[in-house]
């Protein structure tokens, strides 16, 4: 087995690499249903466990991720003042031996174009990209970029994998940290990043809105979005954040008005929605707004057993509500090969048949 820290973990990996096997992997999921469990989560007062399980049979791997973190909520946002290294556990399928134990720490991760990435973030983003690549006009070009932290980061870096993208502009609350993004990433992806004074100015001839904050509520009111564009959404919550008294009521970035104006929304996963009691989509369905029809899972639009998109002119979404264990293992896959291939790591012995 082997174990791998997290600086033999940073920089091995390219956006690139991970929306094509997080991709391939939600088609391997449609095809065998049983292959991941929703995102579990365990709240003792301020600390939650999270675990995600799944297999990935094509590559002969099983196994989870796993993490625990502090959550404090102010001002309207969710913070962690603590977290755990990331760890992936891995085994093999055809023998249940324990291939590997991937840490990775909330300070390092992958890199793309010079940039450092948490092995968390980066598999956010490739799974908003996965959705955005199916869900958004193939000749989008303007993105908007609400939120400027490092989910916007990452984010940005893997839309432009997928994207030709030649105009973003990027609206915060903070002035000072707005400028510093657009500076930064202009020169880190060398693109065309402009921070404006307004959400509004940002969202406007937009092709496609992401939204990648720590937001409790709505950022932006549905009224506002345009013909044709594409709107992706990273924030989740679960009812039993509000049970144990995290926050006060469930977390939303998207307003009523804009899912109601989606013709075809997208989401990571229904039954994560409905186990979650999440505030995006299933609150809206329970309330009649809108139904489970207009709703397709990555996994089916991906395998071509739904549509992303079916005109230039419809408003979609793509609801990011849960990181899935099937993105991880495929991120942790290639984590492996790779440091295999530059022979990383500590190799420990687990006995007899191992």
């Amino acid at each position: 087995m082997l174990i791998l820290r997290p600086e033999e973990v940073e920089g091995l990996l390219t956006f690139e690499e991970t929306i094509a096997a997080v991709e391939k992997a939600f088609a391997e999921w449609e095809r065998d249903t049983e292959i991941n469990l929703t995102r579990r989560r365990i709240h003792a007062e301020k600390a939650r466990l999270n675990t995600m399980p799944a297999a990935l049979p094509s590559r002969d791997k099983i196994g989870l991720r796993v993490q625990c973190e502090i959550l404090a909520v102010a001002e309207g946002a969710q913070h962690y003042p603590s977290r755990s290294p990331l760890v992936d556990v891995v085994f093999d399928t055809r023998s249940a031996a324990p291939l590997a134990i991937i840490l990775s720490s909330t300070s390092r991760g992958a890199t793309c174009d010079g940039i450092g990435f948490q092995t968390s973030d980066f598999m956010t983003a490739s799974i908003s990209a996965v959705g955005t690549k199916w869900m958004s006009r193939p000749d989008s070009k303007n993105l908007a970029l609400v939120g400027a932290g490092k989910q916007a980061k990452t984010h940005l870096a893997a839309v432009k994998a997928i994207r030709g993208l030649k105009k973003v502009k990027v609206f915060s609350r903070t002035l000072e940290r707005r400028m510093r993004f657009a500076d930064e990433m202009s020169s880190m992806l060398r693109l065309d990043v402009t921070a404006v004074d307004s959400l509004r100015d940002s969202i406007q001839d937009a092709d496609i809105i992401l939204t990648a904050t720590n937001s409790n509520v709505p950022v932006f009111p549905g009224a506002w979005l345009e013909e044709g564009v594409h709107v992706s959404s990273i924030v989740g919550s679960d009812a039993g954040m509000v049970r144990a008294g995290v926050i006060r009521q469930k977390r939303r970035e998207l307003d009523d008005e804009t899912i109601i104006r989606a013709s075809r929304i997208g989401i990571t996963s229904r039954a994560q929605a409905v186990q979650d009691e999440q505030g995006d989509i299933f609150e809206q369905v329970r309330a009649g707004l809108i139904s489970w029809d207009k709703v397709f899972e990555l996994r089916e639009i991906v395998s071509g057993k739904a549509i992303g998109r079916t005109s230039s002119d419809e408003i979609t979404v793509f609801k990011n509500n849960g990181g899935q264990g099937i993105a991880e293992m495929a991120i942790a896959d290639l984590i492996l090969s790779k440091a295999q291939e530059k022979k990383l790591g500590i190799e420990v012995k687990w006995g007899e048949g191992y």
